[in-house]
């Protein structure tokens, strides 16, 4: 009994948890702005049930032990889309709550802009690399 009790809550608070994370990407509107930007309208659709799908796939890892094979290429493939997701969803949430203007404000910033938004993504890149290249950082 208890372990059936356990087994509910654990698959009713994955569901609460997953359902918590698609509502904040669905309520950023990440996916419709980055097709519009893109010029892609017509696969918003597509792109919601991919990155749903991608979120099961990623919860299903955590007890399925998948085995893909070490090419350094689709490592690579795998760590650069990630990377993408992370910096687009980061961005959107700071769009959203206008985060960079109240930054420029108060820092009394008037030019530079892009050169800010660079720093903040070769420094992602940066922390990525150490941490998926040096050895104690990630293992696999």
């Amino acid at each position: 009994m208890k372990e059936i009790f356990l087994c509910f809550f654990s698959v009713a608070s994955g569901l609460l948890v997953s359902a918590g994370v698609f509502a904040f990407i669905a309520a950023i509107g990440i996916i419709p702005r980055m097709a519009w930007r893109t010029g892609t309208r017509q696969y918003v659709r597509f792109y919601e049930d991919i990155i749903v799908l991608g979120g099961i796939l990623g919860t299903t890892t955590m007890f399925v032990d998948y085995r893909l094979p070490a090419w350094n290429w689709l490592i690579m493939a795998v760590a650069l889309f990630e990377g993408l997701f992370v910096g687009v969803l980061a961005m959107a949430l700071t769009e959203v709550l206008n985060v960079m203007p109240i930054m420029m404000r108060r820092a009394r910033l008037t030019k530079g802009l892009q050169w800010i938004i660079l720093a903040f993504a070769l420094g992602k890149v940066f922390g990525s690399l150490v941490y998926y290249l040096i050895d104690g950082f990630y293992v696999l």
